[in-house]
């Protein structure tokens, strides 16, 4: 039959389903013709239907029907590779056979799979249909039980398996990579299986294109299960994307050009489009499947590797997973679980910069460089500009977990990323504007909020005015909120102030309401927002825009301007006509102030200087309320009626300031203080002078003048400030005080070369010494009035103590410390002028005398450094750290400081006064202090700002101060002054603590680095100290030297400690040199001791963040490709191998320590929590062994590593020299016990053994859970002999009982009870014959047998409690028997009392039975006793051959020491 009418036929039969035509033809068709019209029919159209008649035809019950059609199968398959089909019709051909596969038989099945296998060998991406056929025919063989293949049997199960281990084993062409990844899909696989197939695909992709990618992965994601196995293809494409595209990107923007003459082999476009595309499919793979909960526990494995979590890709992925991001309008952020994680990703990566910068060992160990999570970030707000927004709301709320945080820093990365992010995706600032604004109202105890909001506006003060209806509530809740929090939340206003008329009028309508409140906070509010207004005022911002009735013609109430005057004003020709009514306005609200509360008065002359300072047009508006305000406290005619009179009239009304409530004067109203207003007022009139013009300002000059030149002639003097104090007294002294300090801010502020207003600041400072003086006069007055007053209450109880109040406030003391008035810029005029040789603003030779003068000097250095001191204490609504004016003063003071007193110091305490150089040591502290407290971003532009060492090439201010340090130590480190003097001993105090900030802020790669390590080690080898105090430069040695040197030296110091307090053991030999420190000393040991410890502890901590660290290292390589494994374990090795040399180290250190002899208290805690902390971090490391060893290699492993060389160390030395530790803490608690034993009570005894010996129980217990773990991992090495061989066994720490001595102590109790007996014999004989009558008799004789034959029946009875600790537990009552025992051992007192009443008690029993069977009963008790004897003997020889051989194994004498025992040593 030719081949055309064989598919007339197959065609007729098919269409018109008669199947058993078809059959029938087909049966007597010849295997060849068939194949024939199969290769003929496949590539039509219709070819699906030809296939489908075929395998139709096909009889399943005949032999020869089978052949011809696995004949057909076979040509079939071997056709698709030779013919080129489009895709619908190869997967519709496959598909057809498919159906039929159940049908075949194992063989064909098998021929098929492999048929399939060849298929994937070729690479052939058009010819993929074996993608379709392979998973159900391995599903259909893997289910026969048995079955033969070539000869020989085999399991279903076991050919499936093989089969899938041959094809994950085979190389995978790159360009059938998803069609396989398909396939491995539709299989059933295990686990392990997906896990090998995950890691195979890992290593393949990194050789596609980007454009390959995409489907690629949504095949990966598909085929994970559980979140272990996701995160394998994330890492893979992490490294991809990394080292494609992000390298390259970081490298452009550390550099300042850009390489564009590279090619690069696949363009940014695709690859961004790629990743986002993968971004897709892994958020709506993972949606139903994973949860946030099962995503962190993996995850949780790198929490400490920030170089793998924190890269853009990865970021974003983890970010893409979380609901937040999902569904950002109804997913609370509260019960995110990924974003803390990264969030604390996030802190481990800023931790790990910070301990990079202090430690040399870490940065060796880290092996690569932090991560820049500024650049990553920066990188993701410009890759999700374009409104590809696959990641924003879960990068917005990640930084909003970063900003709740509790961390300064993780709140400047949220900062910083949010004023970036709103600059560029300005569509979101309303909604995160609000978020801020809610978080800040409800959060009042936490500034950073505020702190972001007021940086927003300062960025993007446009997009922040535009949240109009956010900042209407803020203002809206600043009336019930707490004053200062109403102020801090006020700062973010102030930017808008300048654009938006609209805040600025709500913002006065809401500062209008809050002055009529009654409450201070509120009106203190008001003042500081009128004023925060006044300083944003100019010409172009100051129309008002509100219908209020404040804003209309109100001026007439407000100004106390004539009619003409606001006319003139509200013309339109005056080009300042908004200006100047809307200042007269908010000025006339705060002058209603002047009347108010001495607060209230001094809140308003302090914002309103500023406010002065900051806006010199405001000076005529404000001169004009406080002209009259000023005037109001001086009692003098007017200039046209005083004339030219020297003698005029001039009273300052005190009583305008001050005044008492009672007849005692101690109840007192505190009014004004006039030196605030004075010091304010000058500022006005110093500012005025520069365009004078508005007002007359010539009446305040006069009353200025006539204070000045009457306080100065000592004029002005107070009543009576003699004993005895009052309460009146002491206010009108510290208001004379106030005065005089604002005189003299006047004369400083108006003084110039050409007039004399310095010269009258140093009689003005005389008078302010003997107001001090009187003030110390009537405090000491008031004290003793207050103790006579208390015994007068104590003794009539009629009599009642008056009252110290001030404003109806009680007070404690009415004589309080005065309180300098002086500002900063005050305090840079009196420097310049006491420290500099020429000033600008005074004559030289009006500057001599106040050079001169020691105690002008030492105050004004003195005030200037608790002013410097008290920056840092300012509150937060003032921002302080961001105010460049505060930023330049502190720069201006230092400098001052440091060139006229530091540089010439030596000079100063030679030529001058030591208690000077003093003070300007501690003054220098206190700016370092506070700018590197305040101002830390900004340091070292603080620092170039008055050190000009890199202008003039002279010496840096670090070696200036150590040439300094070491001059001093030359001229008074044999003086006796140092001890005695305590100026002197706290100036070369002051120099270390200067030298320890500046040390913190240089670079650990700088040069100054290395020198000031050298100096350092120098200082301490040459000079020693005699002050405790100095003892600071241990903690900055052990601090430099772990920040530039590595390697053994923290031993040498603890053994040369053990020199200075003595060694438990001198037998120990030193290998290492010593390093000849004369400071350490036994006047600085206990400080050094301190400071070793911390040191000793910052390694620890390292190291065990290295151990988490090893861990999740171990763990990625478990999930890397084969390809990368190597490098991730060599990784590996060199990190276990450096934490191993660096616990060595510690170890060594520890060693030396626990041979010292130190006193116990809170240096031998420090060394007990050391030891617990060392064996923790040992346990850890051990667990990190057991967790790796998943081979043989692990043995050869922990070789290599220098872990067994640790356990050397560890196992055998260091625990001996604990134990002999505690026997040593022991001996000297009990030691000084029995020495007080007769002057301390009991409950100051158990209180001193509970608080010496508390630790002790723990470190024995971290001893023995370390040693648990080493157990442990020698049996799971098989290395259990050389390991364990490392150990030390322990020290029994029990007791036993001497029988001999038990012996002797109840023969000598029976033989005096006997005597006793004997003797009351004769008198008792009646009493002795009556109980022999009593049938109890018989009871109590056998008591007394069991009482005295107690000792036979065990060898070792329980300790009998030897410590008050014990006694005061409750015990369990054994009779008469343990009294016995206790008469065994030493006894103290109470014991001892105890012990006689019960021999008492025994003795009186048996006086009460017969002479006879007392003695009867003693021969059978010394019968049973002897016996009992030799029991014991044994018993103890064994005993002590068991420990002798356990010294000859161990070498070490085990102790038989009871904690608490006072008895044994």
């Amino acid at each position: 039959m030719s081949r055309d009418s064989l598919e007339l036929q197959v065609r007729k039969y098919g269409e018109r389903g008669q199947r058993d035509e078809l059959e029938l033809l087909i049966k007597n068709t010849s295997v060849k013709q068939l194949t024939d019209t199969l290769n003929a029919t496949i590539s039509r159209s219709e070819g699906i239907n030809f296939w489908n008649y075929f395998l139709l035809a096909c009889d399943t019950e005949s032999e020869e029907s089978k052949k011809k059609r696995f004949a057909l199968v076979q040509c079939f398959m071997d056709g698709l590779r030779s013919i080129e089909l489009n895709y619908k019709q190869s997967f519709d051909l496959i598909t057809r056979l498919a159906q039929d596969l159940p049908t075949f038989s194992a063989d064909e099945l098998a021929w098929i799979i492999e048929h399939c296998v060849d298929g994937m060998r070729q690479g052939d991406a058009k010819c993929v249909g074996w993608k379709d056929l392979l998973p159900d025919s391995l599903a259909l063989l893997s289910a026969t039980p048995r079955f033969i293949l070539n000869g020989v049997g085999t399991d279903g199960t076991e050919y499936r398996n093989n089969t899938v281990k041959s094809i994950c084993t085979m190389r995978w062409p790159s360009s059938i990579l998803t069609p396989i990844a398909d396939m491995f899909k539709a299989i059933n696989l295990s686990n392990g299986e997906i896990l090998t197939v995950l890691n195979k695909f890992s290593g393949a992709l990194q050789e596609l294109s980007p454009m390959e990618l995409p489907a690629l992965c949504f095949q990966l994601f598909s085929m994970c299960q559980n979140a272990s196995q996701l995160i394998v293809p994330l890492l893979a494409l992490e490294k991809y994307f990394q080292r494609n595209y992000y390298k390259r990107l970081f490298s452009d923007m550390s550099s300042n050009s850009t390489d564009f003459d590279s090619i690069d082999p696949f363009s940014d476009k695709e690859l961004r489009e790629a990743e986002e595309t993968i971004l897709h499919h892994l958020n709506y793979c993972t949606m139903y499947k994973l949860t946030e909960k099962h995503l962190a526990i993996m995850l949780r494995n790198f929490s400490h590797l920030p170089d793998v979590i924190l890269t853009p890709f990865m970021l974003s992925a983890i970010i893409s997973m979380t609901s937040v991001n999902r569904d950002p309008e109804t997913a609370r952020i509260s019960r995110s679980i990924l974003l803390p994680f990264l969030r604390n990703v996030i802190k481990n990566n800023e931790e790990e910069i910070t301990l990079a910068d202090y430690s040399v060992w870490y940065r060796d160990s880290l092996q690569r460089k932090q991560v820049d999570l500024q650049q990553v970030l920066t990188v993701l707000i410009d890759q999700n500009k374009d409104g590809k927004d696959v990641i924003t709301p879960g990068l917005v709320h990640l930084v909003f977990f970063l900003l709740k945080s509790h961390s300064p820093k993780m709140h400047t990365l949220a900062i910083t990323f949010l004023t970036k992010f709103i600059r560029k995706r300005f569509i979101f600032g309303q909604g995160i504007i609000r978020l801020l604004s809610e978080w800040m109202i409800v959060h009042q105890d936490q500034n950073q909020f505020s702190e972001c909001l007021t940086l927003l506006s300062v960025a993007d003060t446009y997009t922040v005015s535009e949240c109009t209806k956010t900042i209407q509530t803020v203002m809206e809740h600043m009336l019930w909120l707490p004053g200062e929090q109403a102020m801090r939340m006020m700062n973010f206003l102030l930017p808008l102030l300048k654009i938006s008329n609209r805040v600025r009028d709500a913002l006065i309508d809401v500062l209008c309401k809050a002055m009529g409140s009654s409450g201070m906070q509120k009106r203190r509010m008001a003042i500081y927002g009128f004023c925060m207004i006044l300083k944003q005022l100019n010409n172009s911002n100051a129309l008002r825009q509100t219908s209020s009735a404040t804003s209309f013609c109100t001026q007439q109430s407000i100004s106390g301007y004539s009619m003409m005057t606001q006319n003139s004003l509200g013309s339109r020709s005056n080009p300042q006509r908004n200006f100047d009514m809307l200042t007269l306005e908010i000025i006339g609200m705060l002058r209603n102030c002047l009347q108010q509360q001495f607060d209230i008065r001094c809140t308003l002359y302090e914002n309103l200087q500023r406010a002065v300072e900051l806006n010199a047009k405001l000076v005529p508006h404000v001169l004009q309320v406080i002209d009259w305000h000023f005037r109001s406290f001086f009692d003098t005619p007017s200039a046209e009626e005083a004339g030219d009179d020297l003698d005029t009239v001039f009273r300052i009304r005190y009583d305008q300031l001050v005044t008492a409530s009672d007849q005692q004067h101690m109840e007192i109203q505190l009014k004004d203080n006039l030196g605030k207003l004075v010091q304010f007022v000058a500022n006005c009139l110093v500012t005025f002078e520069r365009a004078p013009s508005g007002y007359d300002t010539r009446e305040i000059s006069r009353l200025l003048a006539l204070c000045v030149q009457r306080m100065v002639a000592n004029r002005l003097p107070i009543d009576d400030v003699s004993p005895p104090a009052t309460h009146l007294k002491c206010a009108l002294v510290l208001q004379q005080l106030n005065l005089i300090e604002g005189i003299v801010s006047h004369l400083l502020l108006s003084s110039k070369p050409s007039n004399d207003a310095i010269c009258q600041v140093l009689p003005l400072f005389k008078q302010h010494c003997k107001l001090l003086d009187d003030l110390k006069t009537l405090a000491g007055s008031s004290k003793k009035l207050q103790k006579q007053s208390k015994k007068t209450v104590s003794n009539d109880t009629t009599t009642s103590i008056f009252n110290l109040t001030v404003n109806g406030i009680p007070m404690k003391s009415m004589c309080t410390q005065p309180e300098n008035i002086w500002d900063l810029s005050i305090l840079d005029k009196l420097l310049h002028l006491l420290l500099d040789d020429v000033v600008p603003f005074a004559a030289s030779e009006k500057t001599i005398q106040l050079r001169s003068n020691e105690s002008l000097v030492r105050y004004v250095v003195q005030i200037t450094a608790e002013k410097v001191k008290n920056i840092r204490l300012e509150p937060d609504y003032k921002q302080l750290a961001y105010s460049k004016r505060t930023f330049k003063q502190l720069t201006d003071i230092t400098k001052i400081i440091y060139e006229r007193c530091i540089r010439r110091l030596p000079e100063l305490w030679r030529d001058f006064d030591m208690q000077t150089s003093s003070l300007a040591a501690q003054c220098f502290v206190e700016c370092l202090r506070t700018a590197h407290e305040t101002y830390s971003k900004k340091f070292k532009e603080y620092v170039k700002g008055f050190d000009m060492a890199s202008l003039n090439r002279s010496k840096a201010v670090t070696y200036v101060v150590q040439d300094v340090l070491d001059e001093f130590m030359k001229e008074f480190a044999s003086d006796d002054s140092l001890n005695k003097d305590t100026f002197i001993a706290k100036l070369p105090v002051y120099l270390l603590e200067s030298l320890e900030i500046l040390f913190d802020h240089i670079d650990y790669g700088e040069r100054a680095a290395t020198e000031s390590y050298s100096w350092l080690l120098n200082f301490c080898r040459t000079h020693e100290l005699v002050n405790p105090e100095m003892g600071l430069v241990h903690n900055l040695l052990f601090i430099q030297r772990q920040k530039t040197h590595s390697g053994p030296f923290f031993e040498s110091i603890a053994r040369q400690l053990g020199h200075v307090l003595g060694a438990l053991n001198d037998n120990i030999s030193i290998d290492l040199p010593d390093p000849g420190l004369k400071s350490i000393s036994t006047i600085t040991a206990e400080s050094c001791l301190q400071n070793l410890y911390v040191a000793v502890q910052k390694q620890l901590l390292n190291v065990e963040y290295f151990v988490v660290k090893a861990n999740n290292l171990s763990y990625k390589c478990q999930l890397v490709p084969e390809s990368d494994q190597s490098y991730w374990r060599g990784n590996l090795d060199v990190m276990e191998r450096s934490i191993c040399t660096q616990i060595i180290h510690i170890t060594r250190t520890l060693l030396a320590l626990t041979n010292v002899c130190i006193p116990l208290g809170s240096s031998m805690d420090g060394l007990m929590k050391l030891l617990i902390q060392h064996y923790i971090c040992l346990k850890n490391l051990t667990r990190h062994y057991l967790s790796c060893c998943t081979s043989d290699a692990s043995n050869a492993n922990m070789r290599s590593t220098k872990f067994e060389l640790l356990l050397r160390e560890v196992g055998k030395q260091l625990p001996a020299n604990v134990y002999e530790l505690i026997t040593y803490i022991e001996a000297n608690t009990l030691d000084e016990d029995n020495q007080h034993i007769k002057t301390r009570n009991v409950q100051a005894q158990r209180a001193k053994v509970l608080r010496e010996t508390r630790l002790i129980p723990k470190v024995i217990m971290v001893i023995e859970d370390f040693n648990k773990h080493i157990i442990l991992l020698s049996k799971k090495t098989k290395t259990f002999n050389r390991l364990t061989d490392y150990l030390h066994l322990g020290t029994m720490r029990d007791f036993d009982i001497k029988s001999t001595d038990l012996k002797a102590a109840i023969e000598r109790s029976l033989t005096d009870t006997h005597e006793v007996a004997e003797d009351d014999c004769t008198t008792e004989d009646m009493e002795d014959i009556d109980h022999s009558n009593d049938p109890s008799n018989d009871e109590e004789d056998e008591a007394e047998t069991e009482i005295i034959q107690a000792p036979n029946k065990r060898q070792r009875q329980r300790r009998a409690p030897i410590s008050d600790t014990e006694e005061s537990q409750p015990k369990r009552r054994r009779g008469q028997k343990a009294k016995v025992v206790q008469s065994a051992k030493p006894q103290s007192n109470d014991e001892q009392e105890s012990n006689e009443e019960q021999l008492e008690t025994i003795q009186t029993t048996k006086l009460r039975n017969r002479t006879k069977k007392r003695q009867t009963k003693k021969s059978t008790r010394l019968s049973n006793e002897e016996e009992s004897a030799e029991e014991r003997g044994l018993t103890e020889q064994r005993t002590k051959d068991m420990r002798k051989s356990q010294e000859r194994d161990t070498g070490v004498k085990p102790r038989r020491l009871g904690l608490l025992r006072s008895g044994k040593k």
